[in-house]
């Protein structure tokens, strides 16, 4: 119960870094850098010696997560940019469709998926960097997280050049 409760805790975290959560709309008000991640991830307890529990995309996307990243209004705006008009505008239809079992159902065979290393191919067809398209191909979720953070911070790092070059 300790770990599991643990890393809902950490799945937390890797959901603040994913969906751009501001420092300030966090629980404990902390920015997460990626070296204080791998230390998180680092020192989780093993279960007794056995081996660390994997976090996969079920794992991290929980009805406490998803509860809390709908009570702050600038990751349901950031959200609803990629949701279909009828999710739009209501974060209770947004809530109840996230924790509905066809989404939990669908989000473990994701997961499934993706521990498996089968989704790498789609990764990088979609455009995600090589790291993120390696980490897909080990399964390795935690590792996706961080090039996918990566790169999102490389990303906005061009478009802000980009915007001050076109000034």
């Amino acid at each position: 119960a300790v770990v599991s409760t643990q890393s809902g805790h950490y799945g937390r975290e890797l959901m603040d870094m994913l969906s751009g959560t501001p420092v300030s709309s966090r629980s404990n008000g902390a920015p997460v850098s990626v070296a204080a991640l791998q230390n998180i991830l680092q020192n989780m307890p093993s279960n007794g010696g056995a081996p660390k529990e994997s976090v996969t995309p079920a794992s991290v996307i929980s009805k406490e997560a998803i509860d809390g990243l709908l009570e702050c209004p600038d990751t349901v705006a950031k959200l609803e940019q990629h949701l279909p008009e009828a999710l739009r505008g209501n974060p209770e239809t947004m809530r109840g469709t996230l924790n509905s079992p066809q989404f939990q159902q669908g989000l473990q065979l994701f997961s499934s998926a993706f521990k498996s290393g089968q989704l790498a191919p789609l990764m990088k067809s979609l455009g995600f960097t090589d790291s993120a398209g390696n980490a897909a191909a080990g399964g390795d979720f935690e590792a996706f997280v961080r090039a996918v953070a990566d790169a999102t911070k490389e990303k906005e790092k061009d478009d802000v050049e980009e915007d001050m070059a076109l000034d």
